[in-house]
């Protein structure tokens, strides 16, 4: 199960991330990323709370550093995944 909360911050929008983020789940993160992207320019994801990536997911966050989306509380393990480490 992976739980998105949307929150506005001082710069943009802030979105966390809690659970898995996994195959079912990446359309709907894909989703709220461009809606996101629409109402702000400056977009943080919080993945401090993110427990576990498929390799959908780790797909989707790959393509989400190209876009240069920054990215806050990655655990050792994403940071593994995504080859920020």
């Amino acid at each position: 199960m992976l739980r998105i909360n949307t929150q506005a911050c001082d710069c943009g929008e802030r979105l966390q991330l809690e659970g898995s983020l996994t195959s079912p789940y990446v359309p709907e993160l894909q989703q709220v990323v461009a809606d996101a992207l629409h109402r702000s320019s400056h977009v943080v994801l919080d993945l401090s709370e993110l427990t576990y990536v498929d390799a959908d997911g780790t797909r989707l966050l790959r393509e989400l550093v190209v876009r240069k989306l920054p990215f806050y509380g990655c655990s050792a393990f994403v940071e593994h995944l995504l080859g920020l480490r």
